[in-house]
């Protein structure tokens, strides 16, 4: 393994400035994206994470659970009034 990273710095070593500019630039671009691709799919988990933490702490609390009896309520009524209604 050792023998391949030496026998990589030499010929990168052997490169035209140019050219080691351009690879160094291209390699940085690629490593670049990919760590940008990870953490994009790390950034979104999370938040989807939270959303879902968020909502679950709501529903299995008081305050969520009376929000859920409140909506339920309030439907129930709208439902006896327009049944009443017709």
């Amino acid at each position: 393994m050792e023998s391949v990273v030496n026998n990589l710095v030499v010929w990168y070593g052997q490169l035209p400035g140019a050219a080691q500019t351009v690879l160094t630039v291209v390699i940085g671009g690629v490593v670049a994206y990919a760590v940008f691709k990870i953490a994009i799919r790390v950034i979104s988990g999370l938040l989807v994470s939270v959303i879902v933490a968020a909502l679950a702490f709501m529903l299995t609390t008081v305050p969520g659970n009376m929000l859920l009896s409140q909506a339920y309520d309030r439907i129930e009524q709208e439902v006896s009034n327009s049944s009443l209604m017709q």
